[in-house]
Order: structure tokens, then sequence, then C-alpha cells
């Protein structure tokens, strides 16, 4: 398992998928053979865990309201072509508006999520207290 998954990865998992999920999706994210078939579940058919996910409108100034919350100036990508990368928080948020994907602000405690085709977009959020890198 990479450092990358120990530490973005799993808490994030962890912090909003619904508990009978979490384990089993992280055992496909965490093996590189079956990462794609997690992706996809991902891409699809991923539900979060209510208490802790809030649906966000298309035109709203997203990446302004993250930094509100307390996002810093990097973010990691899950899901996208730019998979398990950090990279500057606008140029990672323009990612996963063009692929679906999750863009980990925070590790457990504040992320963004994009469906396939900008089905649903969400802010996860569970506190915030310490910047990606």
């Amino acid at each position: 398992m990479s450092t990358l998954f120990v530490k973005y990865e799993g808490p994030t998992i962890r912090a909003f998928f619904p508990p009978e999920k979490r384990e089993r999706f992280l055992q496909l994210l965490g093996k590189s053979n079956r990462r794609p078939d997690a992706l996809k579940i991902l891409h699809h058919s991923i539900i979060f865990d209510p208490k802790w996910s809030t649906p966000v409108d298309s035109k709203s100034d997203i990446v302004d309201l993250l930094k509100a919350k307390g996002a810093g100036s990097k973010g990691y990508l899950m899901g996208t072509s730019r998979d398990q990368r950090i990279l500057p928080l606008d140029e990672a948020f323009a990612c996963v508006e063009q692929e679906a994907g999750i863009l980990v602000c925070i590790p457990g405690q504040l992320a963004y999520y994009r469906g396939e085709n900008g089905a649903r977009r969400m802010i996860l959020e569970r506190g915030t207290s310490v910047h990606v890198p």
C-alpha cells in the first residue's frame, strides 16, 4: 500500500462512505489490479454517508467554498486521469470538473466529489484542521 493511499484515501473513505461499504471499497482501491473496478464504482454508483455529504449547485464557486472551509493550496485526486496525484487546488478542481472523482482537501475531513457527467456534485465535510501540503 502506498503512503498516499494511507495518508489520503484511507481516511477519506472511512470518513465519508457508509460504514457497511468502507472496508470492501478500501480493499478494492488498495489493490492495483482491482483499482479500476473501485474507480468505476466511485464514478457511477457510490453513495456517501448522508450525515457528511451536501449537494452543491454547479453554479457555486466551489473552490472558494472549499477554501472557506479550510482547504489549503493543494488537493489530492482520486479517480481522474491524474489519479493519486497532489496538484494545486485550482488545477485539481478543474480536473475533477472534467472527469468524475474526488478532490481530497483535508484527508478524512474535507473533500469534493463529482460524479460521472456531472451527475452529482457534493461537498464532503466532517470538520477541518490540517491542510494538504
